[in-house]
């Protein structure tokens, strides 16, 4: 379900990870999704396709690494 928020200062929309893979396929583009995998909570990237790309302890370190490899990421839920 997409969710949009809005103030007077900003509006965000808000994707669940099947609507951005869709919406957003791009081989540029990372998301940045906060979950637990094996056990360990933190923050995985996707690729456009939805390919899992690694997994990392903080969103910031996440969106560093995707920042790295020449992607833009994006926060999806």
């Amino acid at each position: 379900m997409t969710n949009y928020i809005h103030s007077e200062e900003h509006a965000v929309i808000s994707y669940d990870r099947a609507e951005a893979f869709k919406a957003f396929e791009n081989d540029r583009l990372a998301y940045v999704v906060a979950e637990t995998v094996e056990g360990l909570n933190g923050f995985s990237i996707y690729n456009g396709a939805g390919e899992h790309l690694g997994h990392l302890d903080t969103r910031d370190i996440a969106f560093a690494t995707a920042l790295q490899y020449d992607m833009h990421a994006l926060s999806v839920h």
